[in-house]
């Protein structure tokens, strides 16, 4: 007091004095908490990007696992039923669609189980089909399933026709060769290889005009009255998936 008293300016200058020290360091501070809050807001801003990096990481793993596993297995199956439902709209029977649930194991490429049975209206002698022609016949029913012979088995004879010369003949199976005997076709029948066998229709179980192979191989002796004929069925017993009961029209 007794200063400012004596000299009135020195406290101004004193504050001035002050002031050029001091506001340097308030500015430097105040720019150093800003800075300080933009470093913090821009570390949250890149965690907040990091997390969402990894949560898009895993969403993309997961769709290329889905496009390699599911999407393709999707794709084929709808080729599949697109077929099986085009198929079904030409025939002239009623079809019940059904699916294959296991191949025995001791009759593979003989016996296939379907997962419908008795209860679903599956019956004992239904004829089995798919879009690419005759599978083979139900000989087992049980509540919900159905064991059905495919015409690959031994035990399998199918009245048949060539359907390019009319002549008929019996089809028979030969298990693990993959092909069917073609009997009783005459020696003086003009059946060549590549000619469409279709059931006859004779005998009442097979319904008339289902594809059930092309003749791949004939052999010819003049001194015998029938000729050795081979045909590969039409149906890929390997990749069974989707298929038909034949209804009987009551």
């Amino acid at each position: 007091m007794l200063i400012s008293n004596h000299k009135k300016d020195l406290p101004a200058r004193i504050r001035e004095g002050g002031y050029s020290f001091v506001d340097p360091l308030r500015i430097s501070f105040l720019t150093l908490k800003n800075r300080l809050f933009e470093f913090m807001e821009n570390f949250q801003e890149i965690e907040k990007l990091r997390s969402e990096n990894q949560t898009l990481k895993i969403k993309m793993e997961e769709l290329l696992f889905y496009q390699k596993n599911y999407y393709q297995e999707i794709i084929s199956a709808n080729q599949r039923l697109r077929e099986l439902l085009g198929f079904k709209e030409k025939q002239p029977y009623s079809l019940i669609p059904v699916e294959v649930i296991a191949y025995d194991p001791h009759n593979y490429f003989k016996v296939i189980f379907i997962g419908k049975g008795k209860k679903e209206g599956i019956e004992k002698e239904m004829v089995v089909v798919n879009a690419q022609g005759l599978v083979g016949r139900v000989i087992e029913v049980y509540p919900h399933r159905a064991k059905v012979l495919l015409i690959l088995d031994e035990r399998s004879k199918i009245g048949v026709r060539d359907q390019r010369t009319r002549d008929m003949g019996i089809l028979q199976g030969k298990g693990e060769k993959g092909v069917c005997e073609l009997k009783y076709v005459l020696s003086r029948a003009d059946v060549r290889v590549g000619d469409k066998i279709i059931t006859s229709g004779l005998g009442g179980l097979f319904p008339k005009g289902i594809v059930v192979g092309k003749i791949c191989a004939i052999k010819k002796d003049p001194n015998q009255l029938f000729q050795e004929i081979e045909v590969v069925p039409s149906v890929d017993f390997g990749k069974l998936e989707e298929l038909f009961a034949i209804k009987r029209e009551k």
